[in-house]
């Protein structure tokens, strides 16, 4: 038991003595034999579990003083440019340009995350008093879901990563992901969250002389959000060189972000509501599940090929978009789509250039801007997409909320890979999305803030 555990055992060991006290106080009474001995049983054990924790907390706060790393007084100072040198003359250098950091201070920032990935995965004692020094806190985080294994040590329960880092992958994720760019971004306070969401407004009635007004109300929901845990494992050599910190830092930030962003898209879009998606149901099912009838466009005749789209079907969706949800209005389609579909349409349309041709076609229709999602539909079949949606165009942050719970956690898993000489990397994070208002209040006639094309045969 933690010292925490310890101390709380022995204030509910005290409280239950109290209990009896009490009840004897209230009834005016003396105590019983037996509740003499189970007040005196209660007693003793919360003092053995008081000075147990008092000599375990000694025992832990002996074994953090001998192995902490000395403070240094000296501080290292990082300089500009690929190379950067610090007081213990160590250089680390940077192969290649950074792709996840970026702005004025990339390379100081990539630098950082190297130390702390070096202090937290590798154990290095250098990195961890580079991180004492600089501020850069290696924080342990209480929410993993195995922290029971050993409260307070790294290896057991995670590391939250330093803003730096976190940033970095934030930045990237929005720049891959599209669920971040379209849906509301909702952060969470705690795993469960439940928001409001007008469903009815007030309604001005006509009234004559000495006629009682009619009355209206405004009516809510609910938008229910219940953030669940992503994870991203892989694996990286056993081996540390100091010379790739910065390096190292760069490419874990890229390919967490690229495969965190890949997940929210893919339940953005296509989640079915299984354990592969976390229970989230994507937009496209939603559509088309038989309980939101007037989200979506039936293409005429046999159009379930992006070839055999035309621009008065397009014109159809956009017709049925309601006025409230036209600003802010995109539509969103797969790059296949953009390209033989829109791209197809404009190059047709006539009065174009030899350089606008040259330059290629604008990212927006009718004056709608055109947001390509790689997790809408690729495929160029019609058995595929019949009776699927196929596009959609609407206002997504009107209809669907992203809730993000708290920040990315890194844990370092010592034995999985051991016979490749590998170390495993788990970095986590916690989200969800509820497409919460896909039509209007009738929902076989009520159009809604997106309206999506189906493909029929």
């Amino acid at each position: 038991m933690t010292v925490l555990e310890l101390r709380e055992t022995a204030a509910a060991e005290a409280e239950a003595a109290r209990t009896i006290k009490d009840l004897a106080d209230q009834e005016g009474r003396g105590l019983t034999h037996e509740e003499a001995l189970d007040l005196d049983k209660h007693v003793t054990e919360a003092e053995r579990l008081e000075g147990e924790a008092a000599r375990q907390a000694k025992l832990e706060a002996l074994e953090a003083r001998i192995s902490a790393p000395e403070e240094r007084k000296s501080k290292p100072e990082l300089a500009n440019g690929a190379r950067i040198e610090v007081v213990d003359k160590t250089k680390l250098f940077r192969f290649g340009s950074l792709q996840a950091f970026k702005g004025a201070t990339a390379e100081a920032d990539a630098y950082r995350c190297g130390r702390f990935l070096a202090a937290t995965i590798f154990g290095h004692a250098l990195s961890r008093q580079w991180c004492r020094d600089h501020g850069v806190e290696l924080r342990v985080d209480s929410e993993i879901d195995d922290r029971a294994m050993g409260e307070g040590i790294g290896t057991a329960g995670g590391f939250v990563v330093p803003d730096e880092f976190e940033k970095s992958i934030i930045d990237l994720r929005e720049e891959y992901g599209d669920a971040r760019r379209n849906c509301r971004i909702k952060p969470m306070a705690s795993d469960h969250s439940n928001e409001p969401k007008k469903t009815g407004g007030l309604t001005a009635h006509p009234v004559g002389e000495n006629v009682e007004a009619t009355e209206s109300n405004q009516t809510w929901g609910n938008v229910e959000l219940t953030a669940k845990k992503w994870v991203v494992l892989t694996r990286i050599s056993n081996e540390l060189s100091e010379d790739s910190l910065i390096n190292l830092a760069d490419d874990l930030a890229q390919d967490g972000a690229l495969a965190f962003a890949t997940s929210e898209d893919e339940a953005c879009i296509d989640g079915d509501g299984t354990s592969t998606y976390n229970g989230i149901v994507g937009i496209r099912p939603l559509m088309i599940d038989g309980s939101h009838v007037a989200s979506y466009v039936a293409n005429p005749g046999t159009s379930d090929e992006w070839s055999e789209i035309t621009a008065a079907m397009l014109m159809a969706v956009l017709a049925v978009l309601p006025k409230y949800a036209r600003r802010g209005a995109k539509w969103h389609c797969s790059p296949l789509a953009k390209s033989e579909v829109f791209d197809r349409l404009m190059a047709a349309a006539g009065g174009n250039t030899n350089r606008n041709m040259a330059e290629g076609q604008p990212a927006s229709y009718m004056g709608y801007p055109i947001a390509e999602w790689t997790a809408m539909p690729t495929v160029d079949a019609g058995a595929a997409l019949n009776g699927k949606v196929m596009m959609i165009f609407g206002n997504m942050e009107m209809s669907s909320k992203m809730g993000v719970r708290r920040g990315i956690t890194l844990k370092r898993l010592e034995e999985r890979y051991a016979e490749y000489d590998q170390i495993g990397i788990r970095m986590t994070e916690r989200f969800t999305i509820n497409h919460h208002t896909i039509t209007g209040a009738t929902p076989a006639t009520d159009r809604g803030p997106v309206v999506g094309m189906v493909g029929t045969t």
